[in-house]
């Protein structure tokens, strides 16, 4: 493969598109522009920057491929270690510095700077090493290059051509095509959904049509990519209500979980939803990445700018381990599912601690975090102009050998004058033989100090690649254990008490205890009572008529909304609003107090986002007995 000739990084200070040959920078002058133009937040496209080891010329990662697979979306750059990476790393902000070997993207904007891990440091330490972590780059760069929007078209006169390609295969990242004139090319995962693997997006036999990009042979396939309207059309016509379907968690809380029927078709699934239990911690039942199975129920309509549509909702905790599981929408017409089939419960008498063959295995080319590997440019050898080095405080100099015998009893004027001259050149030849001396030893004791530390490092590096395996079977022992513990919340039978058809008591206040307790028998698990049991309260005199206002469809929410306050959960669910009445609409207006008994007045919201939402006011008494106040309108904030 023929090379281009790279050119300095300073040409790229003037070129208006992406440059198309590595950049070297090689002094301190053209690392502060380097560090200046990364730093810049109008910076148009991404920055690789490899640096180079300390004892090799030439870095381990080919720069020169790197471009050949990110030409037209990212700019590569080679700083030299020595005076340019000490400079480029004093120009640039802690943590974000490449030198000795290390190599980073720098992404478009300035996110990078406050969250260095949107720049993940890679290290390489042989060739072997060098071909992973260019393949790390390769990601990072394409990955960058689409977040910043640009078109994967390359920099040349061409303009690029929209072009029919059939799918040959897919290989890591990379999926190979033929395209309808007979070449070859490649589409990047990158440049497709990334948080998509390209083998859950395309198959071979696929026909696909796209941007081609002949200069890289890169096609550009975003074009056909369903965007989220038409990803939430697609599982409305795949699921219907009832179906169990394969969800991935994309982020999850204390009382919500978020799982994605497609890449970009998030549903936000409360507490009661995911486990059953208005009391469980949803981070101990879920991961970020997990693949779990979930019921789809119908859609709830919600308005939008070209009228109602539907949002779907899941369930999760009426999930049973026998029902089947659907196929993941496939994203594209006749493509794979985007998501695999949800994990089984792992066999309990399998150890935890065992690793499969299954597991991957340990690399090193995963980040590092810089304040691990600071080896800091090198330190200037002695050169011309700088002072000999002279021995260590405490070591004596050798004496002067004695002066020859005098041939003649007493010597003439000239010859003891040439004797002193010759003692003095004598004197200061082994003076200086002597400093030598003291320095070759501190050269060797420094060497030596330096191979301890080397060998330091490398019992670090050893260290932290067993660590980071550690974590890696732990991350996959909490993943067993929540699952274990949905299938068991799911296989833990619940009695439904049948809800009266009326009133069993004539007393308005009897009947709300009833109601209470039997809502705090239903939503507490039997282990959990003892933890969280109901304790004694008070009901005001308005409180069973402003609950009877209220009407039959939010007796459930209140006495919900009781329970959780009486045994001190309240406070964790985010949707309730609590917060304490005041006696004014300012904020800095005082808290409203009962004067007869120092009680304070509390508010809690029992409904959003609706007309007049209804409001649930409480007073808490000062040795934290609650009594119930009022059921109100959203506009009523008397106590």
């Amino acid at each position: 493969m023929t090379r281009t000739p790279t050119a300095p990084v300073v040409d790229a200070l003037t070129s208006g598109d992406v440059p198309s040959s590595v950049g070297r920078v090689r002094d301190p002058d053209e690392a502060e522009a380097l560090a200046a133009r990364l730093q810049d937040p109008s910076r148009a496209w991404p920055v690789v920057v490899v640096s180079t080891p300390r004892e090799h010329g030439v870095p381990y990662v080919d720069p020169d491929r790197v471009l050949d697979d990110v030409r037209g979306l990212a700019e590569v750059v080679v700083v030299r270690t020595g005076e340019a990476s000490w400079a480029f790393s004093h120009a640039m902000p802690p943590g974000t510095q490449v030198y000795g070997g290390a190599s980073r993207v720098y992404p478009v904007g300035l996110d990078w700077v406050h969250d260095v891990g949107r720049s993940p440091l890679w290290f390489a330490y042989d060739d072997a090493e060098g071909t992973r972590v260019r393949d790390r780059l390769v990601q990072d760069a394409l990955t960058a290059a689409a977040a910043a929007g640009l078109t994967g078209s390359a920099s040349t006169p061409d303009s690029p051509a929209t072009v029919g390609a059939t799918v040959l295969g897919v290989v890591g990242t990379r999926a190979l095509v033929r395209t309808d004139e007979g070449t070859t090319a490649q589409v990047a995962q990158e440049l497709t959904l990334p948080i998509v693997p390209v083998d859950r997006l395309l198959a071979p036999g696929m026909t696909l049509r796209g941007v081609l990009d002949p200069g890289a042979q890169r096609l550009d396939v975003r074009g056909m990519l369903p965007d989220s309207a038409a990803q939430a059309e697609l599982a409305r016509q795949a699921y219907p209500p009832g179906t169990v379907a394969p969800v991935q968690v994309h982020d999850v809380t204390t009382d919500e979980v978020v799982l994605a029927l497609g890449p970009a078709v998030p549903v936000r699934v409360g507490r009661a939803a995911a486990s059953g239990s208005e009391l469980e911690d949803l981070r101990d039942l879920f991961s970020v990445g997990e693949i779990v199975a979930a019921r789809v129920l119908p859609g709830r309509p919600v308005p939008g700018p070209a009228g109602p549509r539907l949002r779907p909702d899941l369930s999760l905790h009426d999930v049973a381990d026998t029902e089947d599981v659907a196929a993941a929408l496939s994203l594209l017409p006749g493509g794979p599912p985007w998501l695999p089939a949800p994990t089984a419960v792992a066999d309990s008498a399998t150890s935890p601690d065992t690793t499969t063959d299954d597991d991957p295995p340990a690399g090193r080319d995963e980040p590092i975090d810089p304040a691990g590997e600071d080896d800091g440019p090198p330190v200037p050898k002695p050169g011309p102009g700088r002072r000999p080095a002279v021995p260590p405080r405490g070591r004596a100099l050798p004496a002067p050998p004695p002066p020859p015998p005098s041939d003649t009893a007493e010597p003439s004027p000239a010859r003891s004058e040439h004797r002193v001259l010759v003692n003095q050149l004598e004197l200061s030849v082994h003076e200086q033989r002597a400093r030598a001396d003291a320095a070759e030893q501190e050269l060797a004791e420094s060497r030596a100090a330096v191979r301890q530390l080397e060998l330091e490092v490398a019992g670090l590096r050893d260290l932290t690649r067993e660590q980071r395996d550690q974590v890696e079977r732990l991350r996959r022992d909490v993943e067993r254990y929540k699952t274990r513990i949905r299938t068991a919340r799911k296989e833990r039978p619940r009695a439904e008490e049948p809800r009266p058809a009326g009133p069993l008591f004539l007393d308005p206040v009897d009947q709300l205890r009833y109601d209470v307790r039997r809502t705090w028998a239903q939503i507490v698990h039997a282990e959990e009572k003892a933890r969280f049991p109901l304790p004694e309260y008070d009901v005001g005199p308005a409180f069973c008529a402003s609950l009877a206002d209220a009407g039959r469809g939010l007796e459930e929410k209140v006495h919900r909304a009781v329970v959780l306050v009486l045994v001190g959960r309240a406070p964790e669910i985010a949707g309730y609003e609590l917060h304490r009445l005041r006696r004014g609409d300012g904020g800095g207006d005082p808290y409203r107090v009962r004067d007869h008994d120092g009680a304070q007045a509390w508010r809690l919201s029992l409904q959003v986002n609706t007309p007049q939402a209804r409001r649930l006011h409480y007073w808490v008494l000062p040795g934290g007995r609650v009594e119930l106040s009022r059921v109100v309108l959203h506009d009523d904030v008397e106590p």
